[in-house]
């Protein structure tokens, strides 16, 4: 039976709970065994991020924890130079083996940007492209997939929409967490309680008012 492999990668910068809600609710709906976490060491299109990747790491095994459907691959903060998904999926072909389906989580607010991925027609053949749809985006969708068909072959961008999954809107965000440490807010609640005590240990993000409760 072919094995399928759940990928969802990012800076996690820092991980909160949002991403864990989403790649959850992926990977029960989906029928995955567990979603792999990839940090990202040095992402190709976003600033880069504001920890080490060694604390990233770190505070991504205190949120998952022992949980049996996460676990996490640090095959990119191993690789030197940007973060391309390309080169993470071949990586990983070629240390998985041709029988496992790679499948790689994507938000649909990254459909936009698709046709602008490094090599991203092999990106489409190394992988299939497992699209999280969560409000308002799911009323945007229709655009998305169409604009894409101006840019991309239309069974890739026929695939894509059959391989939508709904998943719950929650409004956290790494940048907004970032920026209450920085002020000396509480992100209580917002990220696993290990990864606020680590946070606050590390004073990762601090700014110069007090330390974050």
């Amino acid at each position: 039976m072919t094995r399928r492999m759940l990928l969802f990668g990012g800076t996690f910068d820092p991980v909160h709970h949002g991403h864990l809600i989403v790649a959850r609710a992926v990977c029960e709906r989906g029928g995955y065994e567990r979603v792999v976490l990839v940090p990202a060491a040095t992402p190709p299109h976003k600033r880069p991020a504001a920890a080490s990747g060694a604390h990233r790491l770190a505070m991504l095994r205190l949120a998952v924890g022992d949980d049996p459907v996460f676990a996490i691959d640090d095959i990119e903060l191993r690789r030197a130079g940007p973060s391309y998904t390309y080169d993470t999926l071949a990586a990983l072909r070629q240390r998985e083996g041709a029988d496992v389906e790679l499948h790689w989580l994507i938000g649909a607010d990254m459909l936009a940007d698709l046709p602008q991925w490094h090599r991203v027609q092999d990106v489409l053949t190394l992988a299939r492209l497992i699209v999280a749809v969560r409000p308002p985006w799911d009323e945007r969708l229709d655009t998305l997939l169409a604009d894409l068909r101006g840019a991309l072959d239309t069974r890739v961008v026929d695939a894509l929409a059959e391989s939508v999954v709904d998943v719950p809107r929650v409004e956290i965000a790494s940048s907004a967490i970032r920026a209450r440490v920085a002020d000396g807010r509480s992100i209580r609640y917002l990220v696993p309680e290990p990864v606020r005590a680590y946070m606050r240990d590390q004073r990762l993000y601090a700014g110069s008012g007090p330390a974050h409760k």
